[in-house]
């Protein structure tokens, strides 16, 4: 006979998947007839827009575009000009867990920018770019509390919790912005925008009811060329609130949000030299992760009935340890005959980390990029580097981590170039995961005789790591019989205590 045992089911989101896609694409690209020939090139910056990301039966999709802005001096002119290059890109990966139920959650990184140019009328692009893509898939796993009945079968049972950390929702909105961008007094009219930089994240995130509320704002810096033929920058903080639903149960947690750009438009308004219109396309993707703690059946006896007990593995995560903090960026980058400093950029680029010892060594390549101006004319430079966080004594468990700028980048003159700095932040988590043994099934079987022969009742030593569950178990009673018996008033035993125990057969 089977015993019916109550269910508690958790949901939540089980991560199936994660992967880092890495591609490059390339293209030549003639230049437009409405720009002038190129003399040489001077800079290129890509926006990855990731438009599409789908999740099928072993596989992903994902698709988007490379917009790609070029600066470059043109030939017999003084000057900046700029131009855009679209490189549309598409993956299909294997990722043999996902189904189509998977939510995707992607960070889209461009990692490297190569232009060159093939002749005053032609331009080689070539962007490399990687998807760190992680999936998550909706689960329901029922563990056994207790049974319903236990008294006319004789059933002793012993309950416990069960805490494991786990994702508990895993969704994702789009929202967009409309505004005017106006030129800030001190800066001079804007004969041409050359170039927009856009960055969204977010400040803030919190449970509210069954509602996640988070804020941030999004960063434009726009790249301008004034009438005297000067460029200069213009800087603009665009706040955001934003709400999305956390589903019925929703309780406070860690929450992660990635915010990514699936278009960017900013355009000159017509007839303000002063004025932009800007069109952002923005999606968040919310992680909330917490300990959630359920009722679970660890033992089960009959000291009536014969009992086979049925046990499966169940998979139970630990959070080890969860922080943040902060390292300042340093590198000079040689610039030849530097003069005015018209722009600088630090790219995050490759994340990775390694095992030193006992420590965990977390490591993030940059890129970090100069535009000035030199004794031939505007001129630009590149400096690769990296910048690393050491957790000392953090070499177990799965260490999942990001890094983000805090803010913008400075430069100052360092001998034949200029030291850029920049705080950077390293977010991290370390999970361990196991599994533990519950019961799915228990079935009763014949019915247990009393003895006929022998003492009614032994007298035992307490063994060492028993305690009274374990005693009145071997011996098919229960505890408060061995207390009766051995004038117990609680449960605490220690070993080599002597115990009088009814005698039942086994």
């Amino acid at each position: 006979m089977e015993l019916e045992l109550r269910q508690e089911t958790a949901r939540g989101w089980e991560t199936v998947c994660r992967a880092t896609l890495e591609q490059e694409e390339t293209a030549e690209m003639i230049v437009p007839d409405a720009c002038p020939d190129i003399w040489q090139v001077l800079d290129g910056e890509a926006r990855l827009l990731l438009q599409r990301k789908e999740a099928q039966d072993g596989k992903g999709e994902f698709s988007g575009l490379l917009k790609t802005t070029i600066l470059y001096q043109p030939e017999g002119e003084q000057g900046i000009g700029s131009m855009e290059v679209t490189l549309p890109f598409s993956l299909s990966p294997e990722l043999t867990n996902l189904t189509r139920r998977s939510c995707l959650h992607v960070v889209p990184r461009v990692l490297s920018v190569d232009v060159h140019l093939l002749n005053p009328r032609k331009v080689l692009v070539r962007v490399g770019y990687c998807l760190e893509v992680e999936g998550f898939e909706p689960q329901a796993r029922s563990l056994a509390s207790l049974v319903e009945d236990p008294e006319p079968q004789g059933i002793r049972q012993r309950t416990g919790e069960l805490r494991t950390f786990q994702t508990v929702y895993a969704q994702e909105k789009s929202f967009t912005y409309q505004d005017t961008l106006v030129l800030p007094a001190g800066r001079p009219d804007a004969a041409e925008l050359l170039r927009t930089r856009a960055q969204c994240v977010c400040t803030e995130a919190r449970v509210i009811g069954n509602k996640l509320v988070f804020k941030g704002e999004a960063t434009l810096q726009l790249l301008c060329r004034g009438d005297d033929g000067n460029l200069f920058t213009g800087d603009f903080h665009l706040p955001y609130s934003q709400i999305m639903d956390a589903g019925e149960e929703s309780e406070e947690g860690l929450c992660h949000m990635d915010l990514l750009f699936t278009d960017v438009k900013c355009t000159p308004a017509e007839e303000d030299r002063r004025s932009f219109q800007v069109e952002l396309a923005v999606q968040a993707q919310a992680v909330l992760r917490r300990e959630v703690t359920l009722p679970v059946l660890t033992d089960l006896y009959s000291t009536s009935y014969e009992a086979e007990v049925q046990r499966e593995a169940c998979p139970v995560c630990r959070l080890l340890e969860q922080g943040e903090e902060r390292e300042d960026l340093r590198q000079t980058v040689e610039a030849p005959s530097l003069g005015p400093l018209l722009d600088v950029q630090v790219r995050l680029g490759r994340a990775s980390q390694s095992q030193d010892g006992e420590d965990r060594v977390l490591t993030q390549e940059v890129e970090l990029m100069l535009l000035y101006e030199s004794e031939e004319g505007p001129a630009a430079a590149h400096q690769q580097a990296q910048v690393a966080h050491r957790l000392p004594g953090q070499g177990d468990g799965k260490c999942t981590f990001y890094v983000e700028l805090l803010r913008e980048p400075t430069a100052s003159p360092m001998g034949e170039g200029m030291e850029v700095s920049c705080p950077v932040c390293f977010h991290w988590m370390t999970l361990e995961e196991e599994e533990t043994q519950v019961i799915s099934r228990v079935t009763l079987g014949e019915k247990r005789t009393e003895a006929v022969q022998g003492p009614s009742v032994i007298i035992r030593a307490v063994r060492p790591g028993e305690d009274l569950w374990a005693v009145a178990k071997a011996y098919c009673t229960t505890d408060g019989e061995i207390m009766e018996a051995s004038g117990l008033t609680d449960q605490e035993i220690y070993p080599g205590q002597m115990l009088l125990i009814p005698r039942k057969s086994c």
